[in-house]
Parts: C-alpha cells; sequence; structure tokens
C-alpha cells in the first residue's frame, strides 16, 4: 500500500467510517494528521473551566440527550459488545511498543523494559521509577516536557550528576501497512537525546540500527500514520490525571475529558472557524454590491461617450496616417545616410586591403634580409672568434718554440762538455791499468802466487757484484711503469665510478622527475615559476591593460610529440616563462606587477601583424619544431618563429641520420635549415646533441635535458610513459657502469697486485747484491793482509775503478745527451713549422673575417633598410584603419540611429510606403493643419483615446467586482453545504461514540454484579456515573459516585476508563498508578477487569503501572510483567565500634 493511500483525508472518511460501524470500536484505518502548534495540546490544567466551546454541540443540531433518548442504538452497541466478547485481542502489526529503553533518565541510570504486545503490569514500590517509562514514551515519541506533568523544561529529566540523558523507544513496524518497511525494517526505534544545556534532538533508526532521519517532523508522520495520540488526556494517563480523573473529577471535568479524548473537541473548533469564514464571506458579498452598482453607471456613460466620438474617426484616421509617415520618412532619411557610409567603409577595406597586401610583400623581403643579417653576423662573430682563437694559440707557439731554441743550446753545451770529459778518463784509464800490470807482476814475484789467487778471486766477486747491480737497477727502472700502471688503473676505476655516479643521480632525478609528473598530472603554474600563481591572479584583478598580456607563453603550446619534451624545454629556456604585450604602457603595468608578486620572467612586445613563414620552410619531409607543437595564440606562434626559429630547426631523432643527411663532411647547408636535434646513441631520449653550420663547417652542442616541470601542454600519460622508458634505458647504462666500474676495480686490483710482486723481487735483488757486496768485501780484506805492500797495488786498483765508474757514467750522460740533443732539435723544427703553419692559418683566417665583416655590414644596411620599408608600410596599414575606424564609428553611429528610429516607427506602425515627393517638413505641416481641426471637434466632444481606456478602465473593473462576487456567492454555498454536512456527521459521530461508552460501561459493571448507567447530557457539558453494588434494590437508577465506598468508586472508574478506551481505538493506552486507593479485593477486581478488557479489545496495547508487585498480577501468556527494584535511599551500615 503506498504512502499516499495511507494518508487520506481525515475529516470526511473518519466521520463516515465511524457512523457506519454501529457496531464495532473504531478501527485505525484512517491517519489523521496530528495538530501541531507551538502550543501542548492538552492545557496544564486538564479540567479548566477556559474553553467551554470546545464541547459545545452546534446550534443547528438537536443534542438534547440523543444518545439517551435512542434506546435503538444503545441496543444496537450493548450486542455489537456482547458479540465480540469471545472474541480475543490479537497483536497489532505495527503501532505498538516492543521496548523502552532509558539512560541518565529521572532515576534510572540505564533500564530497559521489554513490553509485550497486548497487556504490560509495570510493578515496583513507591521512588522505583516505574511513572519513569510514561514520561520516557511521550517524551520520546515527539511530546512536550509540560505534557507529562512531571517537569516544566527538559533539562529535569536528566539523572542527577548527569550531564546528558537519552530514551530509546522501539515501534512495531509489520504486515502490509508498515510504515516504510523497505527503509525501516520490521522495528522503528526511536531515539531521542537530551542535554543538560537545553539542547534535545530526535533520531529516527532502523531495524539494523541504520540512523534514517533526525528530523521530527519524519517523527510526527510515523505517529500520524500508526494513530499514536501520545499527547491525548485519555490515552496515556499520568499519575495526576488518572488521580483526577479516576477519584476526584467532576461531571464537567469528566465530560470536557471525555471530549479530549475522542477528538471531537478538536473537529468541533475546526467547524466554529469554517463557520466565522463563512460569516466574513457573507459580509463581504453585501459590502460589495453597492460598489458593483456604482461600477456599472460609469461603465454605462463610458459606452454613450465613447459611441459619440466616432463620428470622428475618419480625420483621426488620416491623422494617423500622416503620423505614420512622418516616423517612416526619417527612417528612410538615415538609411541613406547609412548607405552612403556603408560606400566608404568598403572603400576603405579596398584601401587596407592594399596597404596589407604591400605590407605582406615587404615584410618577406624583410624577412629575408633579416635572416641573410642574423646568418651574416653570426658568421662573422664566428670567424672572428676564430682569428682571436689562432692569435692566442699563435702566441702559445712562438712561447714555446723560444723555449725549444734555449732548450737545443743548453743540450749541445752539455754535449760538448761530456765528450771532452770521456777523452779525458780514457787516458787516465790508461795509465792506471798499465802500473797495475807492473804491481801485479810484482807481487806474484814476491808471495809465489797466493794473493795472485785471491786476486783473481776478487775479480770474480767484484763481476758478481757488477751483476747484481745490474739485475737491481734494471729491475728498478720497471718500478716507475709499474706505479704508472697502477695510477692508470685507479684512474680509470675513478672515472667508472664517477661514470656510474652520474647514472645513479639520472636514474634518481628521472624518479623525482615521474613522481613529480604523476602528482601534477593537471598543468600547474608553479612549473613556470614559484610566484606564478600569484603573478595571474593579481593580473586577473587588473583593469588597467590597453590589451591583456598574453601568457605564460608555454599554457598556449601543446607538444604533440612527448618524447622531445626535455631536449625542447631546455632549448626554449625562459621564454616559455614570459609574457606578451602590445604596447610600452602594458609593458611597464606588467612590471610593476612581476615587482610586487617578485615573480621575474620575460616580458615581449608585440605587434599583430600576420607572420607567413612557408618561404622559409624546410622541404615537407623535415619534421620541423614548429610541426610538432600545437599553438593556440599567433603571437605565441609568432614569438617563438621570432626568438627560436622553430620553424627551420629540424627535428631527426637519430644522431647518424642526422649527421649523414645534413652535415657530412663536403655537404652543402641544407636551405632553410638551422639547427638539427638528435638524441644521443643508446636510446636515451633526455640528452642530445645539436648540429648546425658555423663558419660554413659543420659543428655540433650537446642539448642537456630540461630538469623542471614540463611547462608545455603534452598528454600526461604518453609523458609519464616516455620518462618511465627514459628511466629504463637509465637504469640499463647504470647496470653497465656497475659492471665497468667492477672491471675497473678488478684490473686496478691486479696492477696493484703485480707493483707488490715487484716490491718482493726488488728486496730479493737488493739482498743477492749485499751477499756479492759482502764476498767482495771478504776478499779485499784478505787481500790488504797479504802483504802491507800490497797498498800500492789497491789504490791503484782504487783509482782505476773510480775512473771505469767515471767513464760509466760519462758515457751513460753522453748517450743520453746525444738523445737529448736530437730530441730538442726535432722538438724545435716542429715548433718552428706550426709557427709557420699558425701564420699562415691567421692570415687566411684573418682574410675570411674581413669578408664576413663587410657581408655583415652590408647586410644589416640591408635589413635597416627593409625594417624602415616594412614600418612605413605598417604605418600606412594602421592609418588607413584608422580612416576605416573613422567611418566605421560613423556607420555603427548612423547604424544605430536607424534602429532607434526604426524601433520607435515601429511603435507606432509596422512600416509603409512613403509617396514619391514627400518630405518630412510637407508631411509635418499636412498633419499640423490635421491636428487643429480635430482639437476643435475634440474640444466639443472630447479625446476618443482617453474615451476608450475610461470605458476599457471601468469596463475590467465592473467585470472584476461582479467575477468577485460571484465567487464569494460560490464559495459560500459551498461552506455552507459542506459546514452542514460535517455538522450533521459530528453529531453522529458523537452520538454513536456516546452510546458505545453508555454501553460499554454497563457491560463492565456487570461483571462484578453491578447496577449503573453512564448519564452524558451534551447541553449541559457534563459526563457522570451512576452506580448500584447492591442487585437487590431494583428500583431507582443507582448511586452516584460520592456516596460509594473507595473500592467501589475506583472498580467504577476503572469500567468508565475501559469503556471510552474501547470507543477511543488508539493503539497504545497507559494508565498510571491505577490502584493507588484500592484494598486488595478491589485491586484484583480491577486488575481482572483491566486484563479482561485488554484481551477484547482490538490491537491495542496496555501499559499500566501499579504499585504493587508481581504477586498481585495474573500470570497470563499475554500479560507482561515488569518489577522495578526498589530504590536506593542511601542506606548505610551502623558501625558499632569495639569496647
Amino acid at each position: 500500500m503506498s504512502r499516499a493511500q495511507k494518508r487520506r483525508a481525515p475529516a470526511d472518511s473518519d466521520e463516515e467510517s465511524e457512523a457506519n460501524q454501529e457496531s464495532s470500536p473504531p478501527r485505525r484505518t484512517s491517519n489523521k494528521r496530528r495538530r501541531t502548534s507551538d502550543e501542548s495540546s492538552i492545557p496544564q490544567d486538564t479540567f479548566s473551566d477556559q474553553d467551554d466551546r470546545g464541547s459545545t454541540p452546534p446550534s443547528d443540531i438537536n443534542s438534547d440527550n440523543e444518545v439517551e433518548d435512542d434506546e435503538e442504538i444503545f441496543l444496537q452497541m450493548t450486542q455489537a459488545i456482547e458479540a465480540r466478547k469471545d472474541i480475543l485481542n490479537e497483536p497489532a502489526e505495527y503501532g505498538i511498543l516492543e521496548e523502552v529503553e532509558v539512560i541518565n533518565f529521572m532515576c534510572h541510570g540505564r533500564f530497559a523494559f521489554k513490553l509485550g504486545p497486548l497487556i504490560n503490569f509495570i510493578c515496583g514500590k513507591n521512588g522505583s521509577g516505574k511513572s519513569a517509562i510514561l514520561t520516557a514514551i511521550i517524551l520520546c515519541l515527539g511530546g512536550k516536557a509540560s505534557a507529562t506533568n512531571r517537569g516544566a523544561r527538559l533539562q529535569n529529566f536528566i539523572k542527577e550528576g548527569e550531564d546528558h540523558a537519552t530514551i530509546i523507544c522501539k515501534l512495531k513496524n509489520q504486515g502490509e501497512n508498515a510504515y516504510m518497511a523497505e527503509l525501516y525494517g520490521a522495528t522503528i526505534q526511536v531515539e531521542r537525546h537530551i542535554q543538560r544545556n537545553g539542547t534535545s534532538g530526535f533520531k529516527l533508526k532502523s531495524e539494523k540500527g541504520r540512523i534514517v532521519s533526525t528530523r521530527k517532523s519524519d517523527l510526527e508522520e510515523i505517529c500520524d500514520h500508526m494513530m499514536l495520540q501520545i499527547e491525548n488526556p485519555l490515552a496515556v494517563l499520568s499519575q495526576d490525571q488518572a488521580r483526577q480523573f479516576l477519584s476526584s473529577s467532576s461531571a464537567a471535568e469528566k465530560y470536557k475529558f471525555f471530549m479530549k479524548g475522542v477528538q471531537l473537541e478538536q473537529l468541533d473548533q475546526d467547524y466554529r472557524l469554517m463557520e466565522e469564514t463563512l460569516d466574513n464571506i457573507i459580509a463581504r458579498i453585501g459590502n460589495r454590491l453597492p460598489d458593483l452598482n456604482i461600477l456599472k453607471d460609469k461603465k454605462d456613460r463610458a459606452t454613450n461617450k465613447l459611441a459619440l466620438s466616432d463620428k470622428f474617426e475618419s480625420m483621426r484616421d488620416r491623422m494617423r496616417e500622416i503620423r505614420r509617415q512622418l516616423a517612416w520618412i526619417q527612417v528612410e532619411d538615415k538609411e541613406k545616410l547609412r548607405d552612403d557610409f556603408a560606400g566608404e567603409l568598403e572603400a576603405a577595406d579596398a584601401k587596407i586591403a592594399e596597404a596589407q597586401r604591400r605590407l605582406d610583400q615587404i615584410d618577406a623581403v624583410y624577412m629575408e634580409s633579416d635572416q641573410a643579417a642574423f646568418i651574416a653576423k653570426d658568421n662573422y662573430g664566428t670567424l672572428k672568434a676564430d682569428v682571436d682563437r689562432l692569435k692566442d694559440e699563435k702566441k702559445d707557439l712562438d712561447s714555446e718554440n723560444q723555449d725549444k731554441i734555449k732548450a737545443r743550446h743548453e743540450a749541445a753545451a752539455e754535449l760538448r762538455q761530456i765528450r771532452d770529459a770521456l777523452k779525458s778518463v780514457d787516458k787516465n784509464i790508461a795509465n792506471r791499468q798499465n802500473a797495475i800490470q807492473q804491481e801485479e807482476q810484482r807481487l806474484a814475484e814476491l808471495h809465489g802466487g797466493g794473493a795472485a789467487q785471491r786476486i783473481a778471486e776478487r775479480e770474480v766477486a767484484r763481476e758478481a757484484v757488477g751483476t747484481a747491480t745490474s739485475e737491481l737497477e734494471d729491475h728498478k727502472a720497471q718500478k716507475q711503469n709499474r706505479l704508472d700502471e697502477v695510477k692508470r688503473m685507479q684512474a680509470l676505476e675513478a672515472q667508472a665510478a664517477e661514470t656510474k655516479k652520474k647514472e645513479d643521480d639520472r636514474v634518481i632525478e628521472l624518479e623525482k622527475m615521474i613522481n613529480n609528473l604523476k602528482a601534477n598530472n593537471k598543468h600547474s603554474d608553479t612549473a613556470f615559476h614559484s610566484n606564478m600563481p600569484t603573478l595571474l591572479q593579481a593580473l586577473q584583478h587588473e583593469t588597467g591593460f590597453q590589451e591583456r598580456p598574453i601568457g605564460p607563453l608555454g599554457k598556449h603550446v601543446k607538444l604533440l610529440k612527448p618524447e622531445w619534451s626535455f631536449i625542447l624545454e631546455k632549448s626554449f629556456g625562459q621564454t616559455l616563462n614570459g609574457f606578451i604585450v602590445t604596447t610600452k604602457r602594458d609593458e611597464t603595468l606588467l612590471k610593476n606587477h612581476m615587482r610586487r608578486n617578485r615573480c621575474d620572467v620575460p616580458i615581449f612586445i608585440a605587434n599583430h601583424l600576420s607572420l607567413d613563414v612557408r618561404p622559409h620552410l624546410p622541404a615537407d619531409h623535415f619534421e620541423t619544431i614548429l610541426s610538432v607543437l600545437e599553438i593556440d595564440n599567433d603571437l605565441v606562434r609568432k614569438q617563438l618563429i621570432i626568438a627560436h626559429a622553430i620553424e627551420q630547426c629540424v627535428l631527426i631523432p637519430s644522431l647518424a641520420e642526422a649527421t649523414k643527411s645534413l652535415f657530412a663532411e663536403g655537404r652543402p647547408p641544407v636551405p632553410n635549415i638551422r639547427r638539427c636535434f638528435s638524441f644521443l646513441p643508446g636510446g636515451v631520449k633526455t640528452m642530445g646533441r645539436v648540429q648546425f653550420y658555423r663558419g660554413g663547417s659543420p659543428a655540433s652542442d650537446p642539448a642537456h635535458a630540461w630538469k623542471g616541470l614540463p611547462r608545455m601542454k603534452t598528454d600526461a600519460a604518453e609523458n609519464i610513459r616516455q620518462q618511465e622508458d627514459a628511466l629504463s634505458e637509465c637504469k640499463a647504462q647504470r647496470l653497465r657502469a656497475d659492471k665497468e666500474l667492477q672491471s675497473g676495480r678488478s684490473r686496478r686490483v691486479k696492477a696493484q697486485q703485480e707493483a707488490n710482486q715487484h716490491e718482493k723481487t726488488t728486496r730479493r735483488l737488493t739482498v743477492a747484491l749485499q751477499e756479492a757486496q759482502t764476498r767482495l768485501d771478504d776478499l779485499n780484506d784478505a787481500i790488504e793482509n797479504d802483504t802491507a805492500e800490497s797498498g800500492k797495488l789497491d789504490q791503484l786498483q782504487k783509482a782505476l775503478e773510480a775512473d771505469r765508474q767515471q767513464k760509466e757514467v760519462h758515457e751513460s750522460s753522453y748517450q743520453d745527451s746525444v738523445n737529448n740533443v736530437d730530441e730538442k732539435t726535432n722538438d724545435l723544427h716542429a715548433a718552428t713549422a706550426k709557427c709557420n703553419d699558425m701564420d699562415r692559418r691567421i692570415e687566411q683566417a684573418d682574410a675570411l673575417a674581413e669578408q664576413a665583416k663587410t657581408a655583415a655590414q652590408q647586410a644589416d644596411k640591408t635589413r635597416s633598410r627593409d625594417l624602415k620599408n616594412k614600418n612605413d608600410a605598417f604605418e600606412k596599414v594602421r592609418d588607413a584603419q584608422a580612416d576605416r575606424g573613422q567611418v566605421e564609428q560613423n556607420l555603427e553611429r548612423i547604424e544605430t540611429e536607424v534602429a532607434d528610429y526604426t524601433k520607435q516607427a515601429l511603435s507606432i506602425s509596422e512600416r509603409i510606403h512613403v509617396p514619391e515627393g514627400e518630405t518630412h517638413n510637407g508631411l509635418e505641416k499636412k498633419y499640423k493643419k490635421l491636428k487643429e481641426d480635430h482639437t476643435r471637434y475634440q474640444n466639443q466632444v472630447g479625446n476618443r483615446d482617453e474615451l476608450a481606456a475610461d470605458l476599457a478602465k471601468w469596463s475590467t473593473a465592473y467585470e472584476s467586482a461582479q467575477k468577485e462576487i460571484d465567487t464569494l456567492e460560490s464559495l459560500q454555498k459551498q461552506l455552507t453545504r459542506t459546514l452542514t454536512t460535517r455538522r450533521h456527521r459530528w453529531a453522529q459521530f458523537r452520538m454513536f461514540i456516546t452510546a458505545r461508552s453508555r454501553a460499554g460501561f454497563i457491560m463492565k459493571l456487570s461483571e462484578r454484579g453491578f447496577r449503573g448507567t453512564l448519564h452524558i447530557d451534551h447541553n449541559k457539558k457534563i459526563m457522570d456515573i451512576a452506580v448500584e453494588p447492591d442487585l437487590t434494590r431494583r428500583n431507582g437508577e443507582g448511586r452516584s459516585a460520592k456516596t460509594l465506598s473507595g473500592g467501589e468508586k475506583s472498580f467504577s472508574q476503572i469500567c468508565l476508563l475501559l469503556s471510552i478506551w474501547d470507543a477511543m481505538g488508539v493503539p497504545i493506552r497507559c494508565l498510571d498508578e491505577f490502584d493507588v486507593f484500592m484494598d486488595a479485593v478491589n485491586r484484583n477486581t480491577s486488575v481482572k477487569l483491566l486484563v479482561d478488557g485488554a484481551r477484547h479489545s482490538t490491537g491495542g496495547q496496555f501499559i499500566l503501572i501499579s504499585p504493587g508487585t508481581q504477586s498481585d498480577i495474573p500470570i497470563a501468556d499475554d500479560v507482561n510483567r515488569v518489577e522495578c527494584a526498589p530504590p536506593q535511599r542511601g542506606q548505610t551500615t551502623i558501625n558499632f565500634g569495639r569496647q
């Protein structure tokens, strides 16, 4: 069932349904919307005498004891109750409470009341918190604090010492009439949170605890749907209300209580409001009728005047025609003037086109001369630099040549000295040998040959020392080679380590760049400058620019091939960070903003003249920087062409292919190509080389990578992929560098080991030399001891040895000196040849530089002349454009006037034909003549337009007033019929519910054997009971409640309450301490009566509070007993101290 079906119109269907259900209590078949207001629906004093109109019957309905007099209806109600006596109450599918939980509420810290679907008794001693459940139900389901009669403010219900309280009510929500079952489930949890500061809030949760809503309006819709009348004084009776209603209320108070409980009072108030509205409508109709007659009279008089004015309509038609002609002849005059200006504008456009064509021709000539001047100047600069470099080299060669001459002279002098020394030492050796031979012969003859043998051994030992010395010297001569090899290996290892470090740094740099690209996958202004966002924001608010600056330039450039990003970003440099302005004034203003925002980037001044580069493009098969860029602004494109010649810079990925096709040795320069960018071999696309011609010869420079964030727009994913490929390549190169480092380290270790082995061999040879020297020393000592006369021989031998050593020294020096002289002579000849060659090269380079200088000067003059011609042509274009602007302004002004005149003429009439030959002055004279004639008639009769307007005014006023009266009369009739019908239904509903209550009261009394009746007088607004406990008394209508005993009185009041509950049909019925003044017998009887009454109710849930115990309540499946723990009143144990 849809919600729309659940919330049908309340009033008519409710009363009609109740009226038709004569034999059954009201069912929950309607979902009447509760009336909510800022005030409580229950007055503070429920039984006060204020607002007695609430239960006053309608004046046009005869209500004199209609129920009591209608015995037929009473009999029907009695039979209906008797028929339902054997039908037991069934648990309702929705709209009853399953559980009430309170936290820090009143006297409870935390307590949950599990409630049954039918009958619930809550027992406990005074102060145990029984009544708190009713207060919690009222507050949790949307009631106000004043409705509980337990506190004026919500803060009063928070447990002492706590700062908040929570109430949770779980409502059953099952069956086909469940409220939004797909959202809430089988149980709706309603939570109300109360804070000590006075704030409170609601939470509506589903069966699983999910929060569905926090609005009180949604809670009110749930209560409306389930017919939960929480603030109905008869549905939930608190202690005070139960005590007053059941014990001490008067007949008038009972009647008022009854009318409020069955909702008749609210309906009666609504009907009285309808009566007041109906009276106001009748009064308005009476007040408007005289005004309607006055408006009709004014309308008739205006009609008569307009009929008289129609006689002069032909004269007015002629005046209108001439007035339309006057309007449109002015439009024609302006249109002729507009056509003249349009012709002048076409002539101005033709003049501008011719001037622009001439400017384009001159600009093409200027571009050629500018390029020629640039090339000539660059060529001269290159050649001049070569001359300066050669001269510097010549100075170094001259200085080196002088050093060579000096060294040659010194070497020749040294050779002559050594040659003289050799001749002298040879002569001395010959003399020493003759003297030694003579001395040895003498000694041999003297000792018989023993000394001669030792002398011979000494010669052998001397040769051994010489051999060991030679081996040691030869071995030592290899030491430097070993050390040099170690140093060379160390240098190679260091070089490999440096290469490895560079590759590591490059990998880290690429990884950082990839992370930055991923983090900034959208184009960021900080890529241009850290303060660029601040500058752009300031420029956005600046209104003083003649033409808003364009920039940064990189935001207008999209790179179509991301693999060239690093090289091109570096090639463009700061240009991509710059701005373009068109005037000097804008440049100054932009500089001020840059200074204030600390964002120093280039500023370029440009104009809007077109730049045609098609004649200067290379062949189509070459890919240029311009072809891989997508530029969305012509000024940016023009600036990049001028500053970086992007139309003549080609991109060839392969360095070998670029060298072969463009810069091969002996190949002439390719037309319209200034530079060529290529990647380095090995697949790394982050670095490359740029090749160009310098002085007519091919040259190249390294093309480094851009290390910042990309500034040109590009495909972020493709760019990241390119960088990841580059990262993979760098990692591969790093791996190769690491292998090279390991190899270098191994070679260095091997060279070091060989040097160490050489050192060990040196020590071994040194020991051998020392042993041979020891043997020689021993023999010399023996020979010295042979004879004292041997001293002369020894001296001679020592002298000979000294001469021989001296000769060896001189021989070695002589050969070295000869080699040195030869080397110095060769060096001198080579240095002299270099100087002569350098002189020739300088002469040739100087001649080429002078020729290039002359060519550059001539090219610069040609460029200056062409620039002047271009500026003159540009000024002519500007002058023609200024003239056209003036004509265009005049044309726009005339067109505005034509449009304005046409608009004004159209407000008079559609366009008409003006006769040939008519002029504005002639038409004005005709119109003036007719107007004078018309004025005379108008003075006699009046202005027709005013008369027509007056007639329309009064006709509209009369029709509006007549329509308003008709509407009010129709509304009056409809309200009267509706009110009569509803009053009749209200009386029927009151009659049936009164009869139902009377019959139920009598039936409830009879269960204990009492006899009595329920008196309800709707005229006097009183309700009272008459009860006769003694069945033996057959006469009389019974005794008043005041004459009954306490138990009889309480029992009778319980019967009254049950009979009214049966007539109400609310789903939840609560009663607090109904048996507080009863004895045990009456309490048991009342409990049994309540249980029986609840069992025979229809779909109702009863929550009854008793100060007794569970033992006072009968045990049954449909009875749920809850007993609250006795209150804690601060009991302590008396401490009896020991004596």
